[in-house]
Parts: structure tokens; C-alpha cells; sequence
């Protein structure tokens, strides 16, 4: 990551830029009435859920007797706070007047990849006239057009209500293309600010020219719209996100010659139900063999068509690969009205994993840069590379970074890094930072973000964004734990980055010793708890309310020598639906990690990575189905504290309830620590 783009990223945390006005024309001046109806359709929304609220703005696209349909962003609908509970939406007409009233909205469709959503409101009462999208204008730089919405939500209300609606001006500067060749992003120079997300951009005449985005807040002024013709493809049906998902081997054999199951997963947006079925159609590469180039799958010799079953706005299915290697082309088509709605072209390696358990590959080596924060598999004769550790200042905040950038004989760039965040920016929630990231990181490579899916590093959980540019993409896998993000990324032809190059590149990047060559036990629960580490010191017992179970670690994570550590832990319960909180052992709270699961999930497992004392850990979080928990449904926390080579081991995983802990601590420090399973609470700490 260059330092330009960081300095992109860290101006996404700060306040808005003030705006660049422009001087308009007498002819491009918007009047009066259309003022009247273009505020009359834009509404204030307000997004909330357990202890936070957002709010932006929206737009109404049609409306009648039953209800009205709001478009706005998805960031806007779905905000990254949102967690797995959808929370409640709420739109506001006419909102900071005396006609002022709102309405409980369900999200009638929702684009990830565009950032678009639908809303819908039932029983309007005297519905604004909606704003056209079927027809936008032609659009050219220097064009004036016009903001509607609600910069900063509240802050700007007279009262405390709703805040009233804010007209902005500003012009068009760029008109940015996809790969496709299609209108991908209208840019304009003006004063878009927190809170316009959602709303509509008009020109003169009120005609829509697209849907308010983002703001790069980098003094520049420089807003983002997504145009009003991806609105309308998103309204008539349209092919979301495509995954294709490789399972375990349908024999359950690790044999590199048996049997794999790959599921396709497409989210169908389709916020007017339009669409009538999907089909997934897919043609098999073997090894060294020339890919298809047809845009069509489902012309092509080769291919083989799978009827996806449809449920909850999503389309699935599954086939098996007689033997795992080569490549898949999948392409997702669906009947919309009668038309065909088609997805691109995606490529998979049918590979389930690069083997991490030897050496690398031949024409492959290991590398590990001068901090040891990371470990990666790169070429062993690449044509260039070079590696560096820095730290920089922007806007003051100071960033560690250890980064190897390089480029293959075949034209493959790749880029892994180690980035120490400020303590400001460590205290930025995960998703948030993600959602940072991967922006910064489309800004950077000047392309469209076309997939975001979910990523694994070892135990740590993380997120790998797709990105089209011109004839290449970008595949980036971005990772935090704690103050720590990890990125890797290649860049190339398609069949370069999700070709084995690629994807060895990818698969390798992980953590210091998290291979198999490290020491790991798995230890089952016994009558007595297993204390991990913390040799003679004091023992501890802490247990849950009747009838509670384990959900989560408030972590306190200090320095040995210049390694992170955990020093303090302190256990979250839940008992009955109500949350509560164990005793704390340590007092090294100086940073804090919370580990906590979701709704319906409790602890069913802790790893550990320790010496003498208990260092760094994550949990196996499982599904609580009538009072025990299930293993086969079930996801890793991040990882917290040292990420050395140290021995580790793992306690539990078989789905026996944690009703609380065991350990080992003095006045100032924890030590040690093992999970209390159910069945143990009698356990007692002698002393």
C-alpha cells in the first residue's frame, strides 16, 4: 500500500472537506417548483439497532395506495455496525416540517457491489410524486447538477427532531467506466457530506442522474454518485454477488484425486420480484489447458447447466468435480420479464487449499520480513522486489508499516503488508476498518469493487475484496487483529490472479507459526478443568449464573519486550438473554479487546498459543440449540495477543457447554487460563 493511498484512507476517518462551488450558468438554473417536488421526494432515514444509530438520506421511486419504494445506498440500509440482526429502519417524510411523518421500512432489495438498496414502505399517507429513473439525462463534465439530503443527520436540525432537507450545487468532473464499459461512477465537485449518502443527484430539470455515494475527504472536495442507469438495472432484476464456495470432499477423502462438492451461491437483487428462476452455468478447465473465451457459458460446448433453488433472495446449488484440479467458469443467468439478466464470468481454481504443512513449492520461497509480523510464499526468481519497514504521520496519526511489493516473469504483481495502526485507529471496529481498507484500496487501483467475500488466515477471520480494472483485477485479502491489519493482494489478467499463482500467494500469507509445524494439542474436557500455563500462581474459579453460558473475553492485552500479550481477561456470560460479567483478573487494561458472539452463540472452544504464561488465544464460537451447542455450525473470533511460534493448544470443540473459567493470576497479572465445561462446577481451587 502506498503511502498516498494511506493517506486516502486516513482522510476517510476525518471530518468532511468543505465544498468547491462552482459558478452556474443562467440556464442550468433549476426552478422553483422543481425544488419543491425533488425535496418533497427525498426522505431522511434513520437506521437503528442495540446501543447505536446511523441515519442518511433516500429518495422515493415509486409510490401508490399499498406503499412507496425508497432507493439509497446500501452502506446506508445495512450499515457495517449492523452485525447479523437486521435493525430497525425508519423513513421520514417531509422531514423538519409540520407534515412530518414516519414509517417503519423492510429492505426490498439490496446491491452490495453497487452500493444501491430499495426500501419499502407500506401505506404511505399522501405520497410525494416519485423522481424518475427510467429515462436520466445524457450526461457531460462541467454539467451543473444539484444534492439532495441530509449532511451530518441531527447535528443539523433546529431542534431536537428530524433535521429539514439541505439543497447543494455542484458539477460533474469525471464520468467514470467499468470493464464493461458502462457508466460506472459520476464524480462530481461539490458538497456531498456525511449524511448525503443515499440521496438523489438531479440535474436542472429534476431528472435523476444518480444516487449519492461518498465523499473522498481529502481536501479535494471530490463526491461519488452512482448513476441513475444502475438504479434501473438493479430495478428490473439483476445478478448479485456470485461465490463459488469449494466443500469438503464428497468421499471425505484428503486425497488430491478424490471427489469435491462446489457450491454456487448468486444473491439475486430483485426489489420488485421480477425475476422468474436462475441458472448456473459452468464449464470445467482441466490443468495447462486453454480457457474458454466465450461471454456466454451457456453457448459453450463444454457446459453444464445447474437450476439454482431460491430462497430468502438467494440462489444455490451444488455439483461434484470428479477430481480437484484445473479451474472452474461459472456464469449466473436468470429470467427477468422475459429478459436475460447475466453475471460475469467468474474463474475458480478447483484447489481446496495450498498445502502449508512443507516447504513451498518448487519455484517458490519463504519469506518473512525484518519485524517477523507475517510469513509469505513469494517466487523464488521474481523480476523484481523489494521490501521496507516505515512509519508514517498523517494527520497525526503515526502508522508502522512492514511491506514486500514484487511482480512475476508472466506480469503478476503482489503486495503483502504488516500495518501497526495508531492507538486511535486501533479503536476502530473491525468491520469499520474493512470497509476503510477496501475503499482505499479500490480508490488506489482506479477500478470497481465487483466481490466481497469472507476470507480465513489461519484462525483469524478476514475479508477478500475482487477488483475490476480495465482488463485486470485485484484480489485483496485484508485481516485485523487488534492493532495489526494485515493485507495481501495480486494483481493481473483474470487468469493470473485466480490462477495457482495467484491463489499460493493469497493462501500463504498468514501469521507467524500458524503451520502445522507448530506444536498443537487438543485437549477434551475432562472432571477438572485445564489451566493453559501460568506454573505456580494462585488458581481461580469464576462461573456463570445458573443456567449461563460463556459468550465472550473482555481481553487486556499488554507488552512483553516489544511482543503484544495478554495480561487481564474478565468473562462475559448470558443467562436468560441478559448479559453479564465475571470477575477481572489483571490489571493491564491499557488496551482492551472485546471477543464476544453473536445473538443464539457461545463459547464452545478456546485456542492458545503460550509459553510460561497464557499469551495470545481466540475462540470457537457454536450455535446454542436447545442448551448445547453444535459444532457443525460454528465461526473463529479474531485472534488477540502474541502471534509468535509458541507452543498451542486447543480446549474443547465438541460442543460441550463453557459455563465458565479456571486459572492461574496474581494482583496485577493473569497467567493462566482454561475453560470451565459444564459438568465441572464443582471444581474448587486449593489453595
Amino acid at each position: 500500500m502506498p503511502s498516498r493511498m494511506l493517506v486516502f484512507f486516513i482522510s476517510c476517518a476525518a471530518l468532511a472537506a468543505p465544498a468547491n462551488p462552482t459558478l452556474a450558468r443562467a440556464d442550468d438554473a433549476i426552478a422553483p417548483e422543481t425544488v419543491v417536488a425533488v425535496k418533497a421526494a427525498t426522505v431522511f432515514i434513520r437506521v437503528e439497532g442495540n446501543g447505536w444509530a446511523t441515519s442518511g438520506s433516500g429518495f422515493v421511486i415509486a409510490a401508490d395506495a399499498r406503499g412507496a419504494l425508497i432507493a439509497t445506498n446500501h452502506h446506508v440500509a445495512i450499515p457495517t455496525s449492523a452485525g447479523a440482526k437486521q435493525p430497525t429502519i425508519t423513513v421520514v417524510f417531509d422531514s423538519g416540517t409540520k407534515t412530518e411523518r414516519a414509517y417503519t421500512a423492510v429492505i426490498a432489495g439490496s446491491d452490495t457491489v453497487r452500493d444501491l438498496a430499495v426500501l419499502r414502505v407500506a401505506e404511505v399517507k399522501d405520497p410525494p410524486a416519485p423522481i424518475a429513473f427510467v429515462d436520466p439525462p445524457k450526461l457531460v463534465e462541467t454539467m451543473q447538477v444539484y444534492t439532495f439530503g441530509f449532511p451530518f443527520g441531527k447535528a443539523l436540525a433546529t431542534d431536537k427532531g428530524n433535521p429539514a432537507v439541505t439543497v447543494g450545487k455542484a458539477s460533474i468532473s469525471s464520468l467514470r467506466t467499468g470493464a464493461d464499459g458502462e457508466l460506472s461512477v459520476v464524480q462530481i465537485d461539490g458538497n456531498l457530506n456525511p449524511g448525503n449518502s443515499g440521496g438523489p443527484v438531479v440535474d436542472a430539470k429534476g431528472r435523476l442522474v444518480g444516487v449519492a455515494v461518498a465523499t473522498i475527504r481529502d481536501g479535494q472536495g471530490i463526491g461519488l454518485t452512482v448513476p441513475a442507469a444502475e438504479l434501473g438495472r438493479m430495478m428490473q432484476g439483476r445478478i448479485g454477488r456470485v461465490r463459488v464456495i469449494l466443500q469438503k470432499k464428497a468421499d471425505g477423502s484428503e486425497k488430491k484425486d478424490a471427489p469435491v462438492t462446489v457450491r454456487i451461491e448468486a444473491d439475486l437483487v430483485d426489489p420488485v420480484n421480477n425475476l422468474r428462476g436462475a441458472t448456473a452455468h459452468y464449464v470445467l478447465v482441466a490443468p495447462k489447458t486453454k480457457r474458454p473465451e466465450a461471454d456466454a457459458l451457456d453457448k459453450h460446448p463444454g457446459s453444464k447447466a445447474l437450476v439454482l433453488k431460491i430462497e430468502k433472495g438467494t440462489g444455490s446449488g451444488e455439483f461434484t468435480v470428479p477430481v480437484a484440479e484445473g479451474e472452474v467458469l461459472v456464469q449466473v443467468m436468470a429470467d427477468a420479464g422475459g429478459k436475460t439478466t447475466t453475471s460475469r464470468v467468474r474463474v475458480h481454481p478447483l484447489t481446496l487449499k495450498v498445502d502449508l504443512s512443507g516447504p513451498p513449492p518448487a519455484g517458490w520461497k519463504e519469506y518473512t520480513p525484518a519485524d517477523k509480523t507475517f510469513v509469505a510464499w513469494l517466487p523464488e526468481k521474481p523480476v523484481r522486489q523489494a521490501d521496507e519497514a516505515r512509519a508514517i504521520t498523517v494527520n497525526g496519526q503515526r502508522i508502522h508499516i512492514s511491506t514486500v511489493i514484487g511482480r512475476t516473469d508472466d506480469g503478476l504483481s503482489y503486495e503483502a503488508q504488516s500495518i501497526i495502526l495508531s492507538p486511535a485507529l486501533a479503536r476502530v471496529p473491525p468491520k469499520d476498518l474493512y470497509d476503510m481498507f477496501r475503499k482505499a484500496i479500490v480508490a488506489e487501483m482506479k477500478g470497481r469493487l465487483t466481490e466481497s467475500k469472507e476470507a480465513q488466515m489461519g484462525m483469524l477471520p478476514g475479508v477478500e475484496a475482487v477488483i475490476e480494472s480495465g482488463n485486470v483485477i485485484t484480489r485483496a485479502r485484508i485481516f485485523v487483529s487488534g492493532a495489526r491489519v494485515f493485507i495481501v493482494q495480486v494483481t493481473g489478467a483474470v487468469d493470473q490472479a485466480a490462477g495457482p499463482d495467484g491463489e499460493t500467494i493469497l493462501s500463504a500469507f498468514r501469521l507467524p507459526g500458524a503451520v502445522a509445524k507448530v506444536p498443537n494439542e487438543v485437549v477434551t474436557p475432562g472432571k477438572e478443568p485445564t489451566v493453559i500455563a501460568g506454573g505456580n500462581n494462585p488458581l481461580f474459579k469464576d462461573i456463570a449464573p445458573e443456567g449461563g453460558l460463556l459468550i465472550g473475553l473482555e481481553i487486556g492485552v499488554g507488552k512483553f519486550g516489544k511482543d503484544d500479550v495478554i495480561q487481564a481477561a474478565r468473562p462475559i456470560y448470558r443467562t436468560g438473554g441478559k448479559e453479564t460479567l465475571g470477575e477481572q483478573r489483571g490489571t493491564n487494561l491499557t488496551r482492551v479487546t472485546i471477543l464476544k458472539a453473536k445473538d443464539g452463540y457461545a463459547v464452545g472452544a478456546v485456542t492458545y498459543r503460550f509459553g510460561l504464561n497464557f499469551d495470545g488465544c481466540s475462540l470457537t464460537f457454536m450455535k446454542v440449540v436447545d442448551g448445547k451447542l453444535d459444532p457443525k455450525d460454528s465461526y473463529e473470533s479474531e485472534w488477540v495477543g502474541y502471534v509468535g511460534i509458541k507452543k498451542t493448544a486447543k480446549l474443547g470443540g465438541d460442543g460441550t457447554p463453557i459455563v465458565g473459567l479456571a486459572g492461574r493470576a496474581t494482583d496485577k497479572q493473569l497467567h493462566g487460563l482454561g475453560p470451565l465445561f459444564k459438568g465441572q462446577e464443582a471444581f474448587e481451587p486449593k489453595k
